[in-house]
């Protein structure tokens, strides 16, 4: 009896690791954008997976903002969809390093100063989670598929549309960032970015 119980107590201790382990990743990613660590966020970044979720959410809002969203449908939406991702792969590239990166969730006037893209006032960098409310925000938005995924809506406290929404998965015994969707305003931003560089394709 006191075998299983200390099994029990085991198991209940790793099940408790394993359940905060994705927001200790979140924080530590966190941390790092706001310590400006290149090293550190290439370590926990999957900037392969994070590219392919930037450019599927800029395609679809390009197609919307263009009115072709009708063409999304059907067996011809696969080739549209295909089209338009060989226009938005060298914007999207440009956001794909730790240092762009950084700057896009960080406070400090957004993507990159010049080109004039600002993220939404706080980014990440209001992570530090200065109160209770903050971590229960950052909690009761997270959402989970299975064991081994995880997303995060932040800065907490704001309306979704003004959130970045930062999608982790365990590798292995580590959480990377393989997904990241961006606040509306940013989207906006860079679909106009994107048909400013392709005015025929529009």
């Amino acid at each position: 009896m006191r075998w299983f119980t200390r099994s029990l107590i085991m198991l209940a201790l790793v099940w408790a690791i394993f359940a905060v382990s994705p927001y200790v990743a979140l924080y530590s990613f966190a941390k790092a954008v706001q310590a400006r660590d290149e090293a550190a966020i290439a370590e926990r970044v999957n900037f392969g997976a994070v590219r392919i979720s930037i450019t599927k959410q800029l395609v679809t809002a390009y197609l919307n903002a263009t009115g072709r969203a009708d063409e999304l449908k059907g067996t011809a939406g696969r080739f549209v969809v295909g089209a338009a991702t060989s226009f938005a792969d060298p914007l999207v590239e440009e956001y794909v390093t730790p240092e762009a990166l950084m700057a896009l969730l960080q406070d400090d006037g957004g993507a990159r100063q010049d080109r004039a893209i600002p993220a939404p006032e706080g980014g990440l960098g209001v992570m530090s989670l200065q109160s209770l409310d903050q971590a229960w925000d950052v909690f009761a938005n997270a959402e989970t598929r299975g064991f081994r995924a995880v997303s995060f809506a932040v800065p907490p406290g704001r309306h979704a549309d003004d959130r970045f929404r930062l999608q982790f998965r365990l590798n292995g015994t580590t959480w990377r960032v393989v997904g990241l969707e961006m606040p509306k305003a940013i989207e906006a931003r860079l679909v106009q970015e994107l048909i400013k560089r392709n005015p025929t394709a529009s």
